[in-house]
């Protein structure tokens, strides 16, 4: 343990694809000689991006630590994928991070999906700082920049470097703490005033001095950070190393530790009210969380940790709360990228991995025997693109499952689960391009290749009017024959009331051991329905009469005649389809709220509320899920890719009819197809 918690700082980078992120990664590691040259993503060189899939498409795609000395201090460093497709990859980095550092290209607006990174850091509660890049670009202004961010994120954000220039101007960075430049008292000033308001006491000594002293101005920038009273802002230029050397020093010696940061909430186990505080104590009893999971089918699982409190060395003992299962570290691993190195243990603050402990799972809390605690999981974005999966290659319908597992466990925004009624393997991610990423991984890890399409809407059927339904089942083949006679009623029953069987027969006219067998018949009638195959709901049948034979009935006669009197009765009964109807909630910036609200209605959406939340526009509706299939594709371009939506089941309701003849004759074809496929 070569650090203490005192001496860690755990930071996460975030933002907008091309505001800077892994090429400011690239020239800290360049900088601080962990490389010989400088990386370059489009080069394909990026120590960040080094998984085919982000090479191939030049962008990262998923959290990545680097571990970086710098200075007296060990920088636990975060690279995120600036795509919101990849959200979940952020959330994972910020929860286990003291710092967020949000990038801003300087000739680009801030984007939605960066205000909402930004929004969720806050609601973390972790300290926040900005990295404004592209300065060296033509028409930047970082005052402006600087003004443009104040008014959005508030007084706290104030520049703690800054550039000489803007531009080709642009050649050095000033650094406000050693009151270099021009503008370093004024920023000076604005910093003092954040700080005083982090308590009451410094408040009192900067209205009574009108500033702070230098000891006490130092010793306070890390607890304004910590508590989000000071944004600090920087100005770097990555490529041409610019900034880098100011901003690591501040790193180094102003952005909080673990320690400096304080207590985290917890739950006791099986609680879901925070009601103990974890201090990032390296005496106390250990406890830590799952944040990451890897899955390699040479290396095996490889889990991600944050230690909130104690220490972990190796083949110590600790309890997954989750299970129960007790589990031993015999390989604690330090991470930096693509790198791991053996280590003999940890402390607390420290993010690092172990290896082949095939239980845990992402958001796993581990704690020592006898002080067990639940630490909090992020809440992720919900996936909405969903895909029927199969594999191209017969040999592989026992590989698909499991190794769609594994790669369901590493992602919390991708899942996976047959479908009971149709039996189709469903994957559902972000977004086609979200589940392609994951296709490709499918293929370069487990050597499984798929096709998919579409996943079958889950229809209902039912019946809009009462009818009568008989059937006759007789059959003689030699020797004993089997008869059932059956007259039963069908009709209608509210929605969501289910199915009703009653039995109105007297006389005898069937006896009482073959009633049961006619529901039997009914029940399964229900399951298959015969409209376009779909399960019969909300539904009642009433059997009132038939007819049997003392020698020739029995229970198959019976449940034969059931099933086939339902079916009479059911297409008389005027049958009709329905279709899930899905609770909408859209996300989009106030400008797209028209074109949004219009292509809803044209898809047979409708709206059901708006309201707006800072410069965000909150649209709900109810949509058929039919038209919902492909609509984070169309909200993606009607929206240039800034829109978020999340959808849940909300009830069925009537298909329009000259929609249910052409859903009907697709389902016909398919079925026929399908059983000329086994034939």
């Amino acid at each position: 343990m070569a650090h203490a918690s005192e001496n860690l700082r755990n930071v996460a980078l975030i933002g907008h694809g091309h505001s800077g992120k892994t090429a400011l990664v690239d020239a800290i590691a360049h900088h601080c000689k962990l490389t010989t040259r400088l990386g370059s993503v489009a080069e394909g060189s990026s120590i960040s991006n080094f998984e085919p899939e982000e090479k191939e498409r030049k962008q990262t795609l998923a959290a990545h630590l680097f571990r970086i000395p710098v200075g007296g201090v060990q920088l636990n460093l975060f690279d995120t994928p600036g795509h919101p497709d990849f959200a979940a990859e952020a959330l994972v980095a910020m929860d286990v991070s003291e710092t967020v550092c949000l990038c801003v290209n300087a000739t680009t607006p801030l984007s939605f999906h960066a205000k909402q990174l930004w929004k969720k850091a806050g609601e973390l509660g972790v300290g926040r700082a900005i990295l404004v890049t592209h300065l060296d670009h033509d028409n930047t202004d970082f005052q402006k920049i600087t003004n443009d961010l104040r008014a959005q994120f508030g007084h706290a954000v104030v520049p703690v470097t800054y550039p000489n220039a803007t531009g080709a101007a642009f050649k050095s960075v000033h650094a406000v703490t050693h009151d270099e430049g021009p503008d370093a008292p004024k920023y000076h000033e604005m910093i003092e005033e954040d700080e005083a308001e982090v308590d009451d006491t410094i408040m009192e000594h900067y209205l009574e001095a009108g500033h702070l002293e230098k000891d006490e101005f130092e010793q306070n920038i890390r607890r304004a950070i910590a508590r989000g009273k000071l944004v600090p802002m920087f100005a770097v230029c990555p490529n041409r190393g610019l900034g880098l050397e100011q901003m690591l020093e501040f790193v180094e010696q102003h952005f909080p530790s673990p320690v400096c940061f304080g207590a985290r909430g917890a739950q006791k186990p099986g609680s879901d009210e925070i009601t103990e505080m974890v201090e990032p104590d390296a005496n106390g009893p250990f406890l830590a969380k799952v944040f990451k999971v890897v899955s390699d089918p040479y290396v095996g699982r490889m889990s991600y940790l944050r230690c909130f409190r104690g220490k972990l060395q190796k083949d110590q003992t600790f309890v997954d709360v989750r299970t129960g299962k007790v589990h031993k570290a015999a390989h604690i691993l330090e991470v930096s990228g693509k790198d791991t190195k053996e280590i003999p243990g940890i402390v607390a603050g420290d993010l690092f991995a172990v290896s082949k402990i095939e239980d845990l799972c992402h958001g796993d809390s581990l704690a020592a025997d006898g002080a067990l605690l639940q630490m909090q999981k992020p809440k992720f974005p919900r996936p909405t693109y969903s895909r029927h999966v199969w594999p191209k290659a017969r040999g592989d319908e026992q590989k698909i499952g499991h190794a769609i597992d594994k790669l369901a466990a590493e992602d919390p925004s991708f899942e996976a689960h047959r479908d009971k009624e149709t039996g189709e393997l469903l994957v559902t991610g972000m977004s086609p391009m979200h589940l392609d990423v994951q296709f490709h991984r499918l293929h370069r890890r487990h050597q499984v290749d798929v096709d998919h399409g579409p996943p079958t809407i889950p229809y209902r059927e039912t019946v809009t009017a009462r009818a009568e339904g008989h059937h006759r089942h007789k059959k003689q083949s030699g020797g004993r024959g089997q008869f059932a006679e059956v007259y039963l009623r069908v009709a209608p029953r509210a929605h969501s009331a289910g199915f009703e069987f009653k039995d109105s027969v007297v006389g005898g006219s069937i006896p009482r051991q073959f009633i049961p067998e006619v529901e039997k018949g009914a029940r399964k009638f229900l399951a298959k329905g015969s409209l376009a195959g779909f399960p019969v709901v909300d539904i009642e049948v009433e059997v009132h009469d038939g007819k049997y034979h003392d020698v020739d009935s029995d229970q198959l006669s019976f449940q034969l005649a059931g099933e086939r009197a339902f079916h009479d009765g059911f297409h008389k009964a005027g049958p009709i389809l329905l279709e899930p109807i899905m609770n909408v909630e859209i996300h989009v910036p106030d400008r797209f709220t028209g074109d949004v609200a219009g292509n809803l209605s044209s898809s047979r959406g409708r709206l059901s509320g708006m309201e707006t939340t800072d410069e965000v526009q909150i649209i709900k509706a109810q949509c058929p899920l039919a038209t919902m299939l492909d609509y984070s594709t169309q909200l993606r371009s009607i929206t240039a890719g800034e829109g978020q939506f999340t959808m849940e089941f909300a009830h069925y309701e009537a298909v329009p009819p000259h929609l249910q003849a052409e859903i009907v004759q697709k389902r016909k074809a398919i079925v026929d197809q399908h059983h000329g496929d086994h034939r």
